[in-house]
This record gives C-alpha cells, sequence and structure tokens, in this order.
C-alpha cells in the first residue's frame, strides 16, 4: 500500500519578453506546492476520546471509502504499526483497551485513491468522560444499500418452497425428519429479521495460504480424500474470539478462524472466516476483527466483508455452486454466506472461479497464523474458542457429515518444535472443536 500562490501583476503588465519568464516562475510555485501537498498528507485536527478501564472500547471514525488506515504511535522512532480497513462509507472501527489511568497519542494514517489523511487521536482510560475527552461513537452505521429481510412465521417457513426461500435470500432448509436439530436451529434463525449488507470486499495485507497437516500456520481439523469433487460445502458456527493480551514487545500479532474446501497440496482454496488482529501502542492493546472471504489463487490476499466485535456469534457457510442455489461441485462460483447473528447482520455472495479448477478433495476448520508481506507473524492470543455446527457436505449425499465423521488429519500449528495453537474434539459424531492458544511464535 502507498502510505502515501501567487502572481506578479507587474510582470506581466510591462515587458511581452518577461510574460514567459513569469509563466514558468508560476509553474515552479504551483509545481512545488503540488509535490510538497503529495509528500506531506493531509492532518485532521486532533480528537481527544476517554475509553472505559479495562474492557474493549470500539472507536468508530470516518475517513475515506476503502481507506487503508495504519496505526501508529506518535513521537517515537518506532515505526511499526497495524493495519485497519475502512468500509464503503468510510468508516473505521478501532477498538481499544488500557488500565485505569492509561493514555497517550497514536495516529490513524488512512489512503484512499493516492490520497493520504492523518487524524491524530488522543485517548485516556478513565470512568469519567470530560467535555474535551468524551466517549467514542461506538456503534457502525449500517452501510448504504442495507436492506431487512422480513422475519418468518412458522406457517411461512413450513409453506414455502426451497426456490421460493432460496429468491427471498433465506439459508436452505434442513429436512425436518432426518435432522431435526438442524431444522429447529434454521426454524429459530429465519424466524428473526435480519439486515442483508450490500456486497462490498475490500483488499487487506493478509493472505490465508495453504498448507500441509504438520503445519507452520494451520491448526484443526481436515476431511481429506483423494476423490476428486467428494466435498461441495462446509460450514461451522463460532463466536469470534477475543484477544486476551498483546505481544509485550509491542510486535503485531494475527489470527484467522476459517472454514473452506481445499488448500492442502491443491492451487485452489476457497474459504471465509474472521480475523484477530492485535498490538499494544503506549500501553493501550488497539485490536480488530472483521469477516472476510477469499479464493485462491484468483484474490492473493483476504477481501474484508464487514466488520465483527469480539464475542459475536458468526455463522460461515462456504460452497462451490452455479451463483444461486444449492451446492453443485461442477458450478463456477465461490459462494460464501457469512452471518452476525449478534448484529443481526448479513452478506451472501458469489466469486467466478475464472478457470481455477476446483477439485472438491478436502474440507477444513482451521485457526490460522495468516501470512502478511510474504512472512508469518506472531500469533495472536485468542481466547480458547470453539467452533460448533462444524461439518461438511458431501457431494454423493444430501445429509451434512459432522467434522468428527469427516476429517481424518488432526493438524497442530507448530514454529520449529514450539506449539503454537492446537485442536481437540470429541471423536467421531462430534460438531464441536476446540482451539488452544499456546505460544506467540
Amino acid at each position: 500500500m502507498n502510505h502515501e500562490n501567487q502572481s506578479n501583476n507587474s510582470v506581466f503588465a510591462t515587458a511581452p519578453q518577461k510574460h514567459t519568464s513569469g509563466l514558468l516562475s508560476l509553474a515552479a510555485v504551483l509545481l512545488c506546492g503540488i509535490t510538497a501537498s503529495a509528500s506531506n498528507p493531509k492532518v485532521m485536527a486532533e480528537k481527544g476520546f476517554t475509553i472505559a478501564p479495562n474492557v474493549e472500547t470500539a472507536i468508530v471514525l470516518r475517513t475515506q471509502p476503502d481507506a487503508a488506515c495504519d496505526l501508529h504511535e506518535v513521537g517515537t522512532s518506532d515505526t511499526r504499526s497495524m493495519r485497519f480497513y475502512a468500509n464503503g462509507d468510510g468508516y473505521v472501527n478501532v477498538r481499544a483497551n488500557a488500565r485505569e489511568g492509561i493514555g497517550g497519542r497514536v495516529q490513524l494514517d488512512c489512503s484512499s485513491k493516492g490520497q493520504t489523511v492523518s487524524y491524530p487521536l488522543h485517548l485516556l482510560a478513565s470512568s469519567s468522560p470530560t467535555s474535551d475527552m468524551p466517549a467514542p461513537q461506538s456503534k457502525l452505521p449500517l452501510p448504504k444499500g442495507s436492506k431487512i429481510r422480513a422475519a418468518l412465521s412458522e406457517a411461512q417457513a413450513q409453506s414455502m418452497t426451497d426456490d421460493q426461500l432460496d429468491t427471498l435470500g433465506y439459508p436452505a432448509r434442513p429436512d425436518v425428519l432426518t435432522s431435526p436439530d438442524e431444522y429447529a436451529k434454521w426454524l429459530d434463525r429465519v424466524s428473526r429479521p435480519m439486515t442483508v449488507l450490500p456486497t462490498h470486499l475490500v483488499s487487506t495485507n493478509v493472505t490465508a495460504t495453504p498448507a500441509s497437516y504438520k503445519s507452520s500456520n494451520w491448526s484443526g481439523l481436515e476431511a481429506h480424500s483423494t476423490t476428486k469433487h467428494k466435498y461441495s460445502a462446509v460450514a461451522g458456527t463460532w463466536n469470534v474470539p477475543p484477544i486476551l493480551f498483546g505481544d509485550p514487545s509491542g510486535n503485531p500479532t494475527y489470527s484467522a478462524f476459517w472454514i473452506g474446501l481445499d488448500g492442502d497440496g491443491t492451487k485452489d482454496l476457497v474459504q471465509a472466516g474472521t480475523e484477530q488482529d492485535a498490538q499494544v501502542f503506549i500501553g493501550i492493546l488497539f485490536t480488530n476483527y472483521y469477516a472476510w472471504s477469499e479464493l485462491l489463487p484468483n484474490q492473493p490476499t483476504e477481501q474484508g466483508v464487514f466488520g465483527v466485535n469480539a464475542g459475536d456469534e458468526i455463522q460461515v457457510e462456504v460452497w462451490i455452486g452455479t451463483g444461486s442455489g444449492a451446492p453443485n461441485p461442477n458450478g463456477g462460483y465461490g459462494s460464501f454466506r457469512i452471518i452476525d447473528w449478534t448484529q443481526s447482520n448479513e452478506s451472501v455472495f458469489y466469486v467466478p472461479l475464472s478457470g481455477t479448477y476446483y477439485n472438491g478433495t478436502e474440507a477444513e476448520w482451521i485457526m490460522e497464523r495468516p501470512t502478511v508481506g510474504g512472512s508469518l507473524p506472531e500469533l495472536s492470543s485468542y481466547f480458547p474458542a470453539t467452533m460448533v455446527y462444524a461439518t461438511v457436505l458431501q457431494v454423493k449425499g444430501t445429509k451434512w457429515i459432522p467434522c468428527g465423521t469427516a476429517a481424518n488429519r488432526n493438524i497442530s500449528m507448530y514454529n520449529g518444535k514450539d506449539l503454537l495453537s492446537e485442536a481437540l474434539w470429541l471423536g467421531t459424531g462430534s460438531q464441536e472443536i476446540s482451539f488452544l492458544w499456546l505460544n506467540f511464535q
């Protein structure tokens, strides 16, 4: 990412031979002004905020649409920074947590379409906001173009055809006889109103990359087969794992919690999940949480979908299809449904495979140390995380298979001999996986 006049009227009024010289002088002045403007980003007036002590506080700021924003300390030679991304309306959500009395100054440098604007911030952790240091705006406005999908009554949910449900954007209805628990969960979900967010993907600097079962970047379960097109869809639900603490040395930390298809020894990888990143500045722990998707090799980095909060209940479904309807391994689209049940937000979208061959030999449920800038960073100290309803759809059959039945690889994350993250589950038939953080690096 790129971090990226006056004239003398008397000169023009006298000798014509000096007219050219005056124009050149004027051009030089204007050019210097343009150069200075390009090299010195615009700096907004400092904003001061009081954040509640010992809890994570959201700080919502209006920047430029789709801006990439780097947070860093001011008045120091430390050049480390933490990346945040503004949505299509220009809002960015920075979260901060500090002990009572801790405070200081940081700055957010936001770049979009070649323009950089800096936003200085003065923060103080206190239980008593003041007029010059008020509590920050904490709620992100709904993006423009959002729509409300109405709740269904039980009678409507039962009487609608599958095509009608799909046309109106409701999740696919499980069979009440073969999957009564899944049906009950589905009925509860569709009986609530839902805000359907407009599709707006933002490229990040983070890449959730392929791995093998002995991994330096993956931990979790994998269903692995040599049969092509064995799997066409994967699903999982979890609460966004809060980050417990930052690296005391001040290094940035990252974690990506996701479900996906392929990627272990294949060129294709279709995945979606949540990102949990953190860094400590001026004694304050800053965190960044967002939902994302990625289709490798077409999209070389994660695509931010919408912001989430620590603790939000997230449901993710990833499948191969034709751009609508049921999973189809011969379809030409990677398909994504991401639901934030806590905030009642949903996004459904389709990304063309564009010539990428879909193998369909693997399904995964993963906590990852994603690649940033071509190297593996430290792993965020995520709170013990649990993924439930972790299932996969095999092409031959219509029933979703529990991860404990389908998975045949248990992956632990190592840095050399140091164990960073591992996954635990209850064996065959289980749809639940627990993930445990053990070390930064």
